[in-house]
């Protein structure tokens, strides 16, 4: 899928589950699995859609774009709660 970078708003993990060292739950609409991510000092995340209501059964409303060079992602659509997240 292509993406206009224009349109994108960075997110980043909420500061107080960082420092607590937790990780958020996410759905990655590529292998349809769900996962865990942890701050890094290469994450980069993109909204891509949020919502008021559940986009996913499971009550995840945003879906985003997620980047990790330590790990070897790039532009990876998920699901996530917005709730996790810092808007910058």
């Amino acid at each position: 899928m292509s993406h206009n970078k224009d349109y994108f708003t960075y997110l980043t993990i909420r500061k107080d589950l960082i420092e607590e060292e937790l990780s958020v739950p996410v759905y990655f609409l590529d292998s349809k699995e769900a996962g865990l991510l942890e701050h890094t000092d290469t994450l980069n995340i993109d909204c891509l859609h949020s919502s008021d209501w559940n986009l996913k059964d499971n009550g995840m409303n945003t879906i985003v774009s997620v980047s990790d060079r330590s790990k070897k992602w790039k532009d990876r659509e998920a699901f996530v709660y917005s709730v996790d997240f810092d808007w910058n």
